[in-house]
C-alpha cells in the first residue's frame, strides 16, 4: 500500500465522478455504493495514493446526502 495519502478534496471529485457514472447503477437505477467505493480506490491507486481511514465518514455523509436528494426528487 502506498504511503502517500490522497487528499479528501481529490476523493470528493472522484466520488462525484463515480456517482455520475451510469456503470455504477443497479438495474433499478439506484446507486451501487460498492462500485462507487471501488472507483474511488482505483482512482487513488492509479495516482499512487492510498485512501485515508477518515475518508469513510465523509463518504458516508456524501452518500447520505445523495440518497436524500434522490429520494426527495423521485419519492422512492
Amino acid at each position: 500500500m502506498s504511503t502517500n495519502v490522497a487528499k479528501i478534496s481529490d476523493l470528493i471529485v472522484s466520488f462525484n465522478d463515480a456517482v455520475a457514472n451510469p456503470e455504477n447503477r443497479n438495474s433499478d437505477n439506484t446507486i451501487n455504493w460498492n462500485f462507487v467505493d471501488a472507483d474511488i480506490h482505483m482512482d487513488a491507486s492509479e495516482a499512487g495514493m492510498s485512501v485515508p481511514n477518515e475518508w469513510y465518514e465523509t463518504f458516508n455523509d456524501l452518500a447520505d446526502e445523495i440518497e436524500g436528494i434522490v429520494t426527495g426528487q423521485f419519492g422512492q
